[in-house]
Formats: C-alpha cells, sequence, structure tokens
C-alpha cells in the first residue's frame, strides 16, 4: 500500500521541508501585504523584487535537494 504522505528521514530533509514551506509562506498574503509598497529597488517595485527573491530562493533549495539526493543515492 502506498503512503500518502512521504516525510523526510534525515535532519538535512527536515531542514528542506522547513525550508521549502517557508518560501511558499513567503509568498502567500500576510507576507506579501508586508512587501507591498510604494517603493522603487533598483528601479522595480518592491513586490516585484520580492517576487524575485522567493523563486530564486525556491531554486536554490531545489537545488540543494536535488545534491542532497544524488550524494544519498536515494531514489
Amino acid at each position: 500500500m502506498r503512503r500518502l504522505l512521504v516525510l523526510p528521514t534525515s535532519r538535512a530533509g527536515w531542514g528542506l521541508l522547513i525550508a521549502f514551506v517557508a518560501l511558499v509562506v513567503a509568498g502567500t498574503w500576510p507576507v506579501i501585504g508586508l512587501v507591498n509598497r510604494a517603493t522603487l529597488v533598483m528601479g522595480l517595485p518592491l513586490m516585484v523584487v520580492w517576487s524575485y527573491l522567493v523563486i530564486f530562493a525556491c531554486v536554490a533549495v531545489m537545488l540543494i535537494g536535488n545534491h542532497i539526493v544524488e550524494r544519498d543515492d536515494h531514489e
């Protein structure tokens, strides 16, 4: 019987899960409401800069996760 939810088994896995959930929360309404201001950062609205930061941080977390999975030889 397949499990619906697979939880991490290592500290690195839990760290990655927490980082990814934190990034998802950073892209949702309560946090977006904090950065939604009429402020320019390097010529871009703060909201756009925040979105880029969240996207690039997600990519970094996924790259680290792939590196850990390859290192541990998991499928």
